[in-house]
């Protein structure tokens, strides 16, 4: 028996006795679903937004903006301008949970965040379509609420992003500060510019004394939950 085979039996076996535990793990559905009850009752939602972004290469100004959404996927930004606003792990995170069929949950271990106790969840869509390969979710339990969330994407490599919330937002899933660090090689920027980035230096051959990563700080204000949005603000 060759080396090689041994090897392709024992990613077998492994694959194999991973399955068999992510089925035996109910409870990281169970937590998971929860999180998406809490996040449909959410109906809509508009607040004033401030984004600062710390891209590498790039020179962005702080950007005051408007955002609407309107379940189930409506999601509207109006800001004067350029404005950075990753949909991933921001309007995203309901369509995500929505259908616990297309997903597999496994319950990876337990991890305190400021206090908070929380149950570290690996997700893992079982459609090859899906954008998501692979997220990992930092569930506080208690209140039904994602802390922190780790997305690697097709579209944006690697999203670190951390979520506070106030007590309206807890009840509802809406946090008002997200942090968020993007893999500055494979996050996609706005085309407006594009141009900028082409003048300097390409993400991919950044100084090795640059980060490789960079930030995006979005803060929410005078948010207005469940107080109707009208459809016609999604067509301007």
């Amino acid at each position: 028996m060759s080396l090689n085979f041994k090897k392709y039996i024992l990613l077998l076996f492994f694959v194999a006795a991973f399955l068999n535990f992510a089925k035996a793990t109910p409870t990281a559905n169970k937590s998971l679903q929860k999180v998406y009850e809490k996040l449909m009752k959410l109906k809509d939602y508009s607040a004033e937004v401030n984004i600062q972004s710390n891209i590498p290469l790039i020179k962005i100004l702080p950007v005051k903006a408007k955002i609407f959404f309107k379940q189930p996927n409506q999601f509207k930004i109006m800001a004067k301008g350029i404005a950075i606003l990753p949909k991933q792990g921001f309007s995203d995170l309901a369509l995500i949970l929505k259908d616990s069929n297309s997903y597999l949950a496994v319950l990876a271990g337990n991890e305190t965040i400021d206090q908070t106790a929380t149950q570290i969840i690996h997700l893992i869509p079982n459609n090859d379509n899906n954008d998501l390969i692979i997220g990992k979710f930092w569930v506080d339990t208690k209140n039904a609420i994602v802390l922190k969330s780790q997305l690697t994407t097709k579209s944006n490599g690697n999203l670190l992003i951390n979520y506070q919330y106030d007590a309206a937002g807890k009840a509802y899933g809406l946090p008002n500060h997200l942090l968020f660090t993007v893999d500055v090689k494979k996050f996609k920027i706005p085309k407006a510019l594009a141009a900028d980035v082409n003048k300097t230096k390409s993400a991919s051959t950044l100084p090795a004394n640059q980060s490789k990563t960079g930030s995006i700080d979005i803060r929410l204000s005078n948010i207005q939950i469940n107080k109707g949005v009208e459809d016609g603000i999604f067509k301007k």
